[in-house]
C-alpha cells in the first residue's frame, strides 16, 4: 500500500521572526526558496516546522520567534492529507498560553496535535548530533518516535516531569540533612516504569532506523566506508529497577538522578571510530544526510503518509553530482513535499534542467 500525500498548501505569517505580515502559496512537490542571506529564508521553513511541530526547531522559548517590537505572533497553515483540507492556526502572545486549533477546534493538549502532520528538517545546525551532547542525538530520537507513537510522548513527558520531582528530592534531601526512603521510592518506582517503556522504543527505532540508513547511505553517495550507529544506555541490558537502586548512594551524593534513559545516547561510528573524531566534513555531511534521509522513511512507513521534508541550505560543501542525486531522490515518487531553502537560484535551476526536473515552484524572497 503506498503512502497516503501531505502538502502545505500555503501559509500566512503575523509577527513570525522578520515576518510582519506574509502569505506563501506552495507547490505540492517541490519548492526552491531562494534569495540572499538575512531575507528569511529558514525563518519560513521554521514556520513550515512550525505549523506540523507546534514549535520551532531554532529555538525552545516561544517569545523568540516574536517579531522584534511585536508581543504576539501568528501562524495560519491550509494543509492537505490524503485529499482532505485542514486549517491550522497557532496563536502566541507574551505571557500567554499558546493556542494549537485544527479546523476551528482549540487543542487542549499540544501532544494530542504530534504526529498529525509528520515532518523532517534538514538544517546546518545538524552537525550537533555529531559533536554536540548527547542531549541532541536523545532529541533525535524523541522527535522521530513522538510522531508516531502517542503512548511514547506521554511516558516521555511523565518521566520528565518526575524526573525532576525525584531530582528536587533528592536536593531537599542534602539541604535538610534528612532522608525519606518511602518518599524515594515512590517517585523511583515511577520513573522505572515510564522509562522501560521509552528504553523500549529507543531499543527499536535503532533496529528500524540502522539497515535503512545503510540503504539510504549507499543510494546516494555510494559510499565504501563502513558506518554504523548504536543505541548506548546504561539500562539496556540490565533491569532498570536495580540500575537505579545501584545508583542510589550516588545520587543521594550528587543531588541529582544519575541513572536511567536521561543519560541515552547514539554512538555514531565511521570505520569502527567516533564519527566526530575521525570524520571529515564531507563525510560528516554525508552521514548526517542519510540519517535524517532514514528518519524520513522510518516516519514514512510507521505513519503510512510522506512526510513534509524541509532541506535548509544542505548544499554547502557538496559537490554537483551529489546535489544531483539528492534532487532526483527527492523528486522521486518515494517523496512528498520538499521544501528547500538556497541562496543560488540560477545555478539550482540549471541543475535542474540538466536532470529534467520538472515539477518544482521557485519562491523568491525579496523584502519583508
Amino acid at each position: 500500500m503506498s503512502a497516503i500525500s501531505l502538502a502545505i498548501r500555503s501559509i500566512q505569517l503575523t509577527n513570525y521572526k522578520n515576518y510582519g505580515f506574509r502569505q506563501f502559496d506552495l507547490s505540492e512537490k517541490i519548492n526552491l526558496i531562494v534569495g540572499n542571506n538575512g531575507l528569511g529564508k529558514t525563518n519560513l521553513l521554521d514556520a513550515l516546522y512550525y505549523s506540523c511541530m507546534t514549535k520551532s526547531n531554532l529555538t525552545s522559548a516561544d517569545a523568540m520567534v516574536i517579531r522584534f517590537g511585536e508581543d504576539f505572533f501568528r501562524i495560519a497553515a491550509n494543509i492537505c492529507k490524503d485529499e482532505v483540507e485542514h486549517f491550522v492556526e497557532v496563536k502566541y502572545r507574551r505571557q500567554e498560553k499558546k493556542e494549537i486549533l485544527l479546523d476551528r477546534l482549540k487543542m487542549e493538549r499540544q501532544a494530542d496535535f504530534i504526529g498529525r502532520f509528520p515532518c523532517v528538517m534538514i538544517t546546518p545546525d545538524d552537525h550537533q548530533l555529531i559533536s554536540g551532547s548527547s542531549e541532541q542525538r536523545r532529541r533525535f530520537m524523541d522527535v522521530t518516535i513522538s510522531q508516531f507513537s502517542q503512548e511514547y510522548l506521554s511516558q516521555l513527558m511523565l518521566y520528565n516531569k518526575v524526573l525532576q520531582q525525584r531530582n528536587a528530592l533528592l536536593k531537599s534531601f542534602y539541604e535538610q540533612r534528612r532522608f525519606d526512603r518511602s518518599l524515594l521510592d515512590v517517585y523511583t518506582e515511577k520513573l522505572v516504569n515510564a522509562g522501560r517503556i521509552i528504553s523500549r522504543y529507543r531499543m527499536d527505532l535503532v533496529h528500524q532506523l540502522v539497515p535503512v540508513f545503510h540503504q539510504v547511505y549507499r543510494q546516494i553517495f555510494e559510499g565504501n566506508e563502513g558506518v554504523e550507529i548504536t543505541y548506548d544506555s546504561d539500562v539496556q541490558q540490565a533491569d532498570y529497577a536495580a540500575v537505579m537502586a545501584a545508583a542510589e548512594q550516588q545520587d543521594t551524593q550528587a543531588q541529582r538522578t544519575t541513572r536511567g534513559i536521561h543519560t541515552d545516547d547514539l554512538q555514531l561510528e565511521l570505520n569502527g571510530m567516533p564519527l566526530r573524531k575521525i570524520g571529515s566534513q564531507g563525510q560528516q555531511k554525508t552521514f548526517l544526510l542519510s540519517l535524517k534521509l532514514a528518519q524520513y522513511e522510518l516516519l514514512k512507513s510507521n505513519k503510512g503518509c510522506k512526510p513534509l521534508l524541509l532541506l535548509d541550505d544542505i548544499f554547502d560543501k557538496l559537490d554537483p553530482q551529489r546535489i544531483a542525486a539528492i534532487f532526483r531522490l527527492v523528486s522521486s515518487d518515494a517523496y512528498g513535499q520538499v521544501c528547500i531553502t538556497d541562496t543560488k537560484e540560477r545555478e539550482i535551476g540549471v541543475l535542474l534542467q540538466e536532470n529534467n526536473i520538472q515539477s518544482f515552484k521557485f519562491i523568491p524572497l525579496g523584502q519583508v
